[in-house]
């Protein structure tokens, strides 16, 4: 069945979704997305769901921060229920790493977002269970949310769709169809479907789409593991604040009364792209391995003494599409006419993919850059002009 419209998205994530709604807001016409399988059923599902604007990077944070009022007044505003956390975020750092707070601090305040320094107490407050060390640096945020990821896209999808967007799942893109130097639509596995433009946002998978257009970027596969963790039944713990530990590496988030969300800090841990886990995202194992378990349950009783008693209520892994300095590409091709990519978010597109979907909404229906994603641009690798965004300057082994 051949469809036609004026935008075509490729990918059903929160990036390609959280697009569409801007460009149907901004009178962009027909927008049609074009998703392999079901909508988030890539990263966006697999996501932490956390947003905090706490970044030495005011680019980044002002992004991050937009992406908080969005999904803080989402309901309000489409009269679609998202149930936002309006959890905190809390950094356990080192004294070594004043300066680098500073500017995260500096950066998340230009943002509009409150960034403060706190002693111990404050933090035992916020975060009853907490090592308790003299020379631990705790900094918060009070206005970081988490969501839990699938309700949030299934949210944007009814937005969408009432929107006028049409989404249809199941539909695999192959050929991307070039006349002229001119985009014109797709080849899928339901039939062609044309337009003048396109958004290839479709993760890991876009690079090699984006290969036989010529367009090469440097977005690599990196598998990352995540768990989740049960508070022993003799313990009165409970995470209420999203916390992240640059001495253990890990980042946590609250999953009910009993349990908590536990990732690395994948930033932390790899300095070249020689760190990246390489795997296959359509053929990789989806649960964590027991090697990796092991070490996160020791560091999660370094950041969570009572944990240490704690176990693994279940886990799962997901391939990143990781970039040399963790932020995404927000391009357009050089040679094609019509072609525009939002790839390499290495694990951060789901609290980026408000802003994300405004901008380049503005870029496609516009013709022309915005300024705030100049940055973000492809030759930024090639230039020597990357990001140094986190919040931690270097890894300290545990």
């Amino acid at each position: 069945m051949q469809q036609t419209a004026d935008v075509i998205i490729v990918g059903g994530g929160v990036t390609g979704l959280s697009t569409a709604i801007h460009l149907r807001q901004l009178g962009a016409g027909e927008v049609l997305l074009l998703e392999r399988h079901f909508v988030g059923a890539g990263q966006s599902h697999r996501a932490a769901g956390i947003v905090r604007a706490l970044v030495r990077d005011t680019t980044v944070a002002v992004a991050l921060a937009e992406s908080i009022e969005f999904f803080s007044t989402f309901s309000d505003r489409f009269e679609q229920g998202i149930q936002v956390h309006p959890a905190g975020y809390l950094l356990l750092s080192e004294p070594d790493q004043v300066q680098t707070i500073q500017e995260a601090i500096d950066a998340a305040t230009t943002a509009g977002c409150e960034a403060r320094v706190i002693d111990s107490g404050e933090a035992q407050q916020l975060q009853p269970g907490l090592r308790e060390e003299d020379e631990t640096l705790y900094v918060y945020e009070p206005g970081a949310i988490h969501l839990d990821p699938m309700p949030a896209v299934q949210a944007l999808r009814r937005v969408a769709e009432e929107l006028g967007v049409r989404i249809i799942e199941g539909c695999e893109v192959g050929d991307i169809l070039i006349r002229g130097g001119q985009v014109v639509g797709v080849e899928s596995s339901q039939g062609r479907c044309e337009a003048s433009n396109l958004l290839v946002a479709t993760s890991v998978w876009g690079r090699p789409q984006l290969q036989r257009l010529g367009t090469d970027v440097p977005v690599y596969p990196h598998r990352a593991e995540m768990a989740f963790f049960q508070v022993p039944d003799s313990d009165k713990l409970q995470l209420s604040c999203i916390v992240t530990d640059a001495r253990s590496m890990l980042y946590l988030r609250p999953e009910g009364d009993r349990q908590m969300f536990v990732g690395w800090r994948e930033g932390d841990r790899i300095q070249t792209t020689e760190d990246l886990v390489t795997e296959d995202p359509d053929n990789y194992q989806q649960m964590a391995h027991f090697a990796t378990l092991t070490d996160m349950h020791r560091r999660l009783a370094m950041t969570l003494p009572p944990m240490a008693d704690g176990f693994v209520h279940r886990t799962y892994a997901c391939v990143y599409d990781y970039t040399p300095d963790g932020m995404p590409i927000l391009e357009r091709s050089a040679s094609v006419e019509g072609l525009y990519f939002a790839v390499g978010f290495s694990g951060g597109g789901f609290s980026l993919s408000p802003w994300v979907g405004r901008v380049m909404a503005e870029f496609i229906v516009q013709d022309q850059r915005p300024q705030q994603i100049e940055r973000f641009d492809l030759a930024r690798f090639a230039e020597g002009r990357t990001f140094n965004w986190s919040n931690v300057d270097k890894a300290s082994e545990a």
